[in-house]
């Protein structure tokens, strides 16, 4: 008996050094185990702690790239919606300036935001401010006692006839400005959704004279306006705005002056398609062609006391 004992024992021990022994913490530990991996005290790393790491990962790229494209939709909407944006134009209301179709525009939103309206957006203080540029520039006319020059400082010039050599500087000084006479813009549409494009003609203070009823498609309407001695002055806060193309043109001839709130922005210059100026220059209506009668309004400036006002024929 005690022979078999000391046997077994011995196969006990035997049987232990060869396959192992349970410690504590669970692990199974050999003649051939790394001893000293279990000194950091953790476990093997297993297949699938690994497949989290690589889960957590890729969500973090996910994460990243929408965070990017977002910023990227952000910066775009605030370049649109306070800098510049491009616009596609249709319709015939402003020929020849701009094509009935296919042409895509430069409209600028921040400058008219910026400057509001050139002189003001009261009557009065737009009358103030052209009395005052028209004494400067009749006093640069006079010397040594001789007559004043009795001519409206501001003179009526096409686009068609602007110098080309200095339209650089023209622009400069149109996006450094407020909304002028002469200036193309990008309006809401008073009576329905939507955006139209049309020349400024009139500002607050301004007298419009109308066309003849017989020249005009329909009557014009009157909801916004001041009667003095029977013609109509632009109120406070509104510009007057026509198409270049007066024979096929829905503009303030139909429904009024429009608010200046209402102001999109202004046109800088036609992106698409290329050809000749692509500059909108700030000037009087493109010359008539022969043949085609003229059905715009007439606008007598506010300050005007009666000055000859040049018009390049």
């Amino acid at each position: 008996m005690h022979t078999l004992g000391m046997f077994t024992l011995h196969v006990a021990r035997q049987c232990r050094y060869h396959y192992g022994c349970r410690l504590k913490n669970g692990f199974t530990m050999t003649r051939h185990t790394n001893y000293a991996y279990f000194a950091t005290n953790k476990r093997p790393l297993t297949s699938s702690s690994s497949s989290k790491e690589e889960f957590y990962e890729g969500c973090q790229g996910i994460f990243s790239l929408v965070g990017r494209i977002m910023a990227l939709f952000g910066v775009a909407y605030s370049v649109s919606e306070y800098g510049f944006e491009l616009t596609l134009c249709e319709g015939p209301s402003m020929l020849p300036t701009i094509k009935s179709s296919g042409e895509i525009i430069l409209v600028d939103r921040i400058s008219p935001r910026l400057h509001g309206i050139e002189g003001g957006a009261v009557g009065i203080e737009r009358t103030k401010f052209a009395r005052k540029r028209q004494d400067e520039f009749e006093e640069s006319f006079f010397s040594n006692n001789e007559k004043k020059n009795y001519q409206w400082h501001q003179p009526i010039v096409p686009v068609t006839d602007l110098p080309i050599s200095d339209k650089w500087h023209r622009l400069w000084k149109q996006t450094t400005s407020g909304i002028s006479v002469g200036d193309v813009v990008v309006v809401q549409h008073p009576d329905r959704k939507g955006t139209i494009c049309k020349r400024v003609l009139g500002l607050p203070g301004d007298t419009v004279v109308k066309p003849p009823i017989s020249m005009r498609r329909r009557p014009m309407l009157r909801r916004d306006l001041i009667r003095r001695n029977g013609l109509l002055v632009i109120p406070d806060g509104h510009i007057w705005v026509e198409g270049d193309n007066t024979m096929n043109s829905a503009d303030s001839r139909n429904y009024g002056s429009i608010p200046a709130a209402m102001i999109v922005g202004r046109v800088l210059l036609r992106v698409w398609p290329l050809r000749g100026n692509a500059i909108m220059q700030r000037g009087a209506r493109p010359r008539s062609v022969d043949g085609v009668p003229f059905t715009g309004s007439t606008i007598i400036p506010a300050g005007y006391e009666g000055e000859e006002i040049i018009k390049v024929p």
